[in-house]
């Protein structure tokens, strides 16, 4: 693979991902990373697992992606392999997107390279982690405001550089909506990992429950993979043609503004966010939100202008909510047409990037001197400290092949 030529003075980004499955955060390095390279900016993706659904979006917008596999190269050789890989690209901008091992390749970095790292979600285990690597990045950056100032806040942050750098979605110049007549059926879409850690997803049949008793007309799509997808298929059951459930499993990126453009109503029941990407999308494209009201990311975007939030313990709310909006249909088009201006006004892909070369350098503070060779170290906040001595990893890396062989 050649070194992509780019523009002068602009920066040669890579983005390293602990993984890139399906969700928002691997929906965010294929906007921000195919944005990159349509302006003609060298970039590419890197990931420390195999797994890459949206490897055929990766390829249609030009980015290259870099992946180890986890199942058979072990937690030392995936970060030297990694190392190398970047070594071999030359970049000028590193950012640390998902998981500590993203941040861990930050510590190896040269002088003269510049190191960013993203928070994607308000969680404890997310803030405990970047507490162990404030020194190891010149930029770190929030998804939400609430996030943002939850690290400004951590005594390792005191006086280091922090900025609210939110998500964006790509727009199109026009959107087609489905009609929404009196008395027909809305089109529901939760559009997401069917996890009950974070999503909620067994509250789904709660929300069919109440939905089917209020008799209002309902088309459920439910898109998306995850363990909970056989639970869900199993007891979200139609009742009516009238009152129907469908799964689609999961959805090409390319192919989720058709999806978005065939519903009216996008419902997210999470008790924990970042700034959900796909509510994002939703939104740009007009449907009216139901979503949980929280702090981080949620209220960023959404208000009673635009949609409705509802108190995560008041599990009836999100029902009532979507009855509410069958019944007043012209408000519900006040609320899809503010919905869909909010987006395109402030998280646009274009408007995103922007942001992101403003926070960087456009290019290289200083030459980098890349080491001919990368010691790994065990990773910060490691237990089980023998694990990472030489005899470890021999005994780590015969294990790994062992249990890759018997599969």
């Amino acid at each position: 693979m050649s070194l992509e030529p780019s523009p002068p003075d602009s920066p040669r980004v890579a983005l390293v991902s602990g993984g890139l499955k399906l969700g928002g955060s691997t929906t965010f390095l294929v906007s921000l990373g195919g944005e990159l390279v349509r302006r003609g900016i060298a970039a590419e993706v890197l990931s420390f697992e195999k797994e890459n659904p949206l490897a055929s979006d990766f390829n249609r917008l030009k980015v290259p992606v870099f992946w180890q596999d986890d199942r058979r190269v072990i937690f030392e050789d995936r970060v030297r392999a990694v190392c190398e890989e970047l070594r071999r690209f030359k970049p000028t901008v590193v950012v640390a997107c998902l998981g500590g091992i993203s941040f861990e390749v930050l510590r190896y970095l040269p002088s003269g390279v510049y190191r960013a790292g993203l928070a994607q979600s308000h969680d404890p285990g997310v803030y405990s982690m970047l507490r162990r690597h404030a020194a190891d990045v010149d930029l770190m950056a929030g998804v939400s405001r609430l996030v943002t100032e939850t690290i400004q806040g951590l005594p390792e942050f005191a006086g280091a550089r922090v900025c609210y750098l939110p998500y964006g979605v790509p727009m199109p110049r026009e959107t087609t909506r489905v009609t929404l007549d009196a008395g027909a059926p809305l089109r529901l879409l939760y559009l997401g990992r069917l996890e009950e850690t974070q999503k909620r997803v067994r509250l789904f049949p709660r929300i069919l429950d109440q939905l089917k008793a209020s008799r209002i007309p309902f088309h459920w799509t439910i898109a998306g993979e995850g363990p909970e997808r056989r639970y869900l298929e199993s007891v979200l059951k139609s009742s009516t043609p009238d009152q129907s459930v469908r799964f689609t499993g999961p959805v090409l990126y390319e192919d989720v503004p058709a999806l978005l453009t065939a519903h009216n109503v996008f419902l997210l029941a999470s008790d924990f966010e970042g700034l959900p990407l796909s509510l994002l999308e939703a939104m740009g494209r007009g449907l009216v939100p139901v979503v949980s009201d929280l702090a981080s990311g949620i209220r960023d975007v959404v208000d009673e202008s635009n949609g409705r939030r509802i108190a995560p313990e008041n599990v009836g709310g999100y029902a009532q909510a979507i009855v509410w909006l069958h019944e007043h249909r012209e408000e519900m088009k006040r609320l899809s047409e503010n919905s869909r201006a909010r987006v395109v006004r402030e998280y646009s892909v274009e408007a995103m990037t922007d942001r992101w070369l403003q926070a960087v350098p456009a290019g290289p503070r200083r030459p980098a001197e890349w080491p001919a060779a990368f010691r790994i170290k065990a990773p910060f906040g490691a237990r089980r400290w023998p694990r990472f001595s030489l005899p470890g990893r021999i005994l780590s890396r015969w294990l790994i092949r062992w249990r890759s062989g018997r599969g």
